[in-house]
């Protein structure tokens, strides 16, 4: 999903290249399953397993063959493991069309998963996942988002949340505290506007489809997961009060010049960051990866983050996701071997604990995860990790729409958004639309499954 990772290494839980629902891609572009028959790599015995991940520059690889390439190879000796990056979801996509593609695919989530599930293009991991336990090993909500049509179609490969980020130099600059509700940050934007500061960074003009940090963010913090919740299942609609007012409280804070100052569409993600990280804007709305990003390219930018500023009868809720999904493509020759190192991957927890510490990678998504083996690290990410677990146990969670809501809708609110900033589509058709979507995918028993 995922324009949102740009500095995010691209095989542990973290699917930091990766554009969100999102050429030529990168490498040879046959078939990338099969054993291998030659003698490529000395021996025509060797299988070869190849794993698909998106376009990174030099540092990035280099972390991702630290902590990915040469555990892998080490862990699978007699297996040639090759990672191929793509320049985007789409060269990826059509190659797997095409009977080809890579053994494992790095996927953006849920949503990005149903559409290759859809084309049965990939796997039913159900055998699998019994004969690992993989069921035990995640926590629910995160296991049971990776089920379309009542089957396993992936593995969570991350999970994250989104917060409001805080540049701490220009609230002190100002004398302006932290916001502890709604009514107070509204207040404060007012404040900061005045100063000519954008209140809230935003821009997507690289990548349409970060308007779904919003709509996520407002709809459960502001519109409330129950309400989320009861449409998605049937028991409420996207068009009642609650989530109509939510959007249409976004909608107005754009059109106020609190959200990008009504420029985001000329803003790309880039600006975005660097608008917060230097001080011409005073807080952003983004994910927790975004912390990462953060550190390695504005080390001196002193932020903070937090759940957004609670709505009284709703509290603080922080809208959660899955990172990515590892999918197996069903034209791999030997998935049994792809399920293997899909179970490596997750069940090798000092390498990842190392990776996290080290790198800034985020948490796998599961029950044995043991903040303990964290202390130490950079205490921001630290704490974001802390927050993301007191969350789950607070049962505080809200729904990020990568991850919770129907494919189609999600693609279908990622192209339309910006309409309903630009005044070219009323809030009440938008919803009317969007509910359509969940009428079909209940319909069709493919709608996602909420904690």
């Amino acid at each position: 999903m995922k324009m949102k990772r740009i500095l995010a290494l691209c095989l542990a839980g973290v699917m930091v290249f990766s554009m969100a629902a999102c050429g030529n891609s990168g490498g040879d572009s046959s078939s990338a399953s099969g054993k291998d028959t030659s003698k490529e790599s000395g021996s025509k015995d060797r299988e070869k397993l190849i794993i698909s991940c998106y376009l990174a520059d030099d540092s990035q690889v280099a972390v991702r063959e630290k902590y990915i390439d040469e555990p892998l190879k080490a862990a699978f000796p007699d297996v040639d493991i090759e990672i191929k990056m793509y320049s985007d979801r789409q060269s990826l996509q059509v190659e797997v069309a095409g009977g080809g593609g890579p053994d494992i695919l790095d996927l953006d989530g849920p949503t990005d998963v149903a559409e290759f599930a859809k084309a049965e293009r990939v796997l039913d991991l159900g055998e699998f996942a019994e004969k690992y336990g993989w069921k035990d090993m995640f926590f629910d909500w995160a296991y049971n988002s990776c089920f379309y049509n009542d089957k396993l179609y992936s593995l969570p490969t991350s999970f994250e949340g989104m917060v409001l980020y805080y540049n701490m130099d220009v609230m002190k600059e100002n004398g302006w505290e932290k916001p502890t509700n709604q009514e107070e940050l509204v207040e404060l934007m007012k404040k900061i506007q005045e100063k000519e500061i954008i209140p809230i960074s935003f821009g997507n003009s690289n990548y349409q489809g970060a308007v779904d940090w919003l709509y996520s963010t407002f709809t459960s913090c502001y519109g409330g997961p129950e309400a989320v919740k009861a449409a998605m299942e049937g028991n409420g609609k996207f068009t009642d009060p609650a989530i109509k007012d939510s959007m249409q409280l976004m909608v107005d804070w754009w059109q106020e010049g609190w959200l990008g100052d009504k420029a985001s569409q000329s803003i790309t993600n880039e600006d975005m960051m660097a608008f917060f990280a230097e001080g011409r804007s005073a807080m952003m709305i983004n994910g927790t990866w975004a912390s990462n990003q953060l550190l390695a390219t504005y080390p001196d930018c002193n932020w903070d983050s937090e759940m957004m500023p609670q709505k009284e009868d709703i509290g603080e809720i922080l809208p959660f996701a899955t990172g990515g999904g590892y999918a197996i493509n069903a034209n791999s020759k030997n998935p049994e071997l792809a399920a293997e190192v899909l179970n490596y991957l997750f069940t090798s927890l000092d390498r990842h604990y190392q990776s996290i510490n080290e790198a800034g990678y985020q948490p796998y998504p599961l029950k044995a995860f043991d903040l303990a083996e964290l202390e130490g690290m950079d205490e921001k990410l630290l704490d974001q990790y802390k927050l993301l677990m007191s969350a789950q146990e607070n049962k505080q969670i809200g729904y990020c729409s990568w991850t919770f809501y129907p494919s189609e809708m999600r693609v279908y609110m990622n192209e339309n958004t910006d309409a309903l900033f630009l005044d070219s589509l009323t809030v009440d058709d938008y919803l009317t639309q969007a509910q359509a979507y969940i009428d079909t995918a209940i319909a069709d028993n493919t709608i996602p499954v909420l904690p």
